[in-house]
């Protein structure tokens, strides 16, 4: 079967959860003799878009490199030209199936493309993108959003340009619904890593109950599962060695496990493993500030086979968001690693007895579990017992199943949808946009011509002014020459004379 993956981003330009799962399934498709190939989207720039092929140990990755000066608003996910590349990439491969995991960094309607073309679509969504501008409901105040988007504030929350208004904002809002809602119904089937995520994005979109698959990803061949269940039978190290890793960002959470240790009693009491790097430098100075007066080490950019070296005693996450799987949550547990997490998305769900909760975005709650911890340490004997790495899912086994739902999906008649590629919705949301931007911009001119000619208006009087005063010095001085020429004069000099003759002695 000749299967063609599409996403946002691909190791080693981009390797994150969704990536590094990816390239892990293709390459497990091609050990069991399929021909599959990557459509990635790049965070590269360049002066005409283009695709750009590569060779990567036997997998061929093409990555559409948009041009560097493009929008990268929400408002502008449709992209012409990547749909223009996208055709002619899939005429070229002619693929038996499609794998979509993600939209953003190519264009927002492949999906329809591949339904124009009759080429089947498999969808796997592995964050709440389709539901949220802001990809992962996180408010712009930092705030985790639970609301469905007919009532959710995202005419408040969604970015915006300043020439943007509220009319254009709610109508690119709708336009973006009813794409996805297109994308998603066009789709022979659409999978979720995780039942947690499965109730999490019923709630959010308007979908049937069965119309979503509950597939887990599988095991990546990173980190094996160990045997003997960590540190199993030794006492809890003093101070308690806490580990978190991966990408440092708000809404991982990773200032959430800093300000808790603040609020422990005895901040001492344990020590904090940072291991990762930050998205982006700013919020890499809030961690180090956090850090300051107590115990932190920041080790910098790792692989996973490094986390064994630290000799940790438990795993701490504390994401925001909705995590819809949590690939260093298995990590945690193939290491043998007790943890303690949010109890939002798939954390709780996965975790169970191998691990404790907190309220997502709480750092007081996460202190207070903390302190549960360093009080009575034998409860992590306990959760190391109920850790069974070898009950995780096998890359090889998820790959099999998904083989599956790809031969379902090829025997199946393609879904209808209202519209294949929406370019009508498209082509009047853009003339309606240029409509009100030509109105505002003649509004500006007229402004602005108003405001030039008070500024005339003002510059003449001031000019009208400066020679009324110019006159008006002009007339002084001719008086007060007037005036010594007067006191020069014979009968000047007799009428002071008198005047003096007349006052009193």
């Amino acid at each position: 079967m000749r299967i063609l993956q599409i996403v946002h981003g691909f190791p080693p330009e981009a390797i994150a959860g969704t990536e590094t799962y990816c390239e892990a399934l293709s390459r497990g498709l091609l050990t069991r003799g399929h021909e599959c190939l990557v459509l990635a989207g790049s965070g590269r720039g360049a002066p005409e878009p283009s695709l750009s092929l590569e060779d990567q140990d036997d997998l061929l990755v093409t990555r559409y490199v948009r041009v560097a000066s493009q929008s990268d608003r929400w408002t502008d996910e449709y992209d012409p030209e990547a749909e223009r590349l996208a055709r002619r990439l899939l005429a070229l491969v002619k693929p038996d199936v499609v794998h979509l995991h993600h939209w953003l960094w190519l264009t927002n309607n492949l999906a329809a493309i591949c339904a124009e073309l009759g080429i089947p679509v498999v969808v796997t969504l592995h964050d709440a993108w389709v539901s949220c501008p802001r990809i992962h409901r996180i408010r712009w105040d930092g705030e985790f959003c639970n609301d469905p988007p007919a009532t959710a504030p995202c005419l408040t929350c969604a970015e915006r340009g300043p020439w943007q208004a509220d009319g254009e904002i709610a109508r690119a809002l709708t336009l973006r619904r009813e794409i996805l809602d297109g994308e998603l119904a066009l789709a022979n089937a659409v999978i979720v890593p995780s039942e947690a995520h499965r109730r999490f994005v019923l709630k959010l979109l308007d979908l049937p109950e069965d119309r979503l698959i509950v597939l887990p990803h599988g095991a990546l061949p990173t980190l094996p599962a160990r045997q003997g269940r960590g540190r199993a039978g030794e006492c809890p190290q003093k101070p308690l060695q806490i580990g978190h890793w991966g990408y440092f960002m708000y809404l991982k959470g990773t200032h959430l496990i800093l300000e808790a240790v603040h609020r422990l009693r005895d901040p001492s009491a344990v020590q904090v493993h940072l291991i990762g790097i930050a998205g982006e430098q700013a919020y890499e100075q809030r961690l180090r500030q956090l850090a300051e007066g107590i115990q932190v080490q920041f080790h910098g950019s790792y692989r996973p086979a490094d986390l064994e070296a630290f000799g940790l005693d438990i795993a701490v996450f504390a994401s925001i968001a909705s995590e819809s799987y949590s690939f260093v949550l298995h990590e945690a547990l193939c290491l043998g690693l007790p943890v303690l997490a949010p109890d939002r998305g798939a954390f709780s769900e996965r975790v169970g007895s191998a691990g404790l909760t907190f309220r997502a975005g709480d750092a007081g709650d996460l202190a207070r579990r903390l302190q549960e911890i360093v009080d009575a340490p034998g409860v992590l004997e306990t959760m190391r017992r109920s850790i069974r790495p070898e009950t995780l899912f096998p890359m090889e086994v998820h790959v099999a199943m998904l083989e599956k739902i790809y031969e379902d999906a090829t025997h199946t008649s393609q879904p209808k949808g209202e519209s294949p590629t929406p370019y009508l919705k498209l082509m009047a949301h853009a003339k309606r946009r240029l409509l009100e931007r030509e109105t505002a911009l003649a509004e500006l001119q007229s402004r602005l011509a108003q405001s030039q000619q008070a500024l005339y208006d003002k510059e003449a009087l001031l000019e009208q002014t400066e020679q009324a005063l110019h006159e008006t010095r002009h007339a002084l001085e001719l008086l007060q020459e007037d005036f010594a020429k007067l006191r020069r004069t014979p009968l000047f000099k007799l009428y002071d004379l008198l005047m003096k003759l007349s006052r009193p002695r």
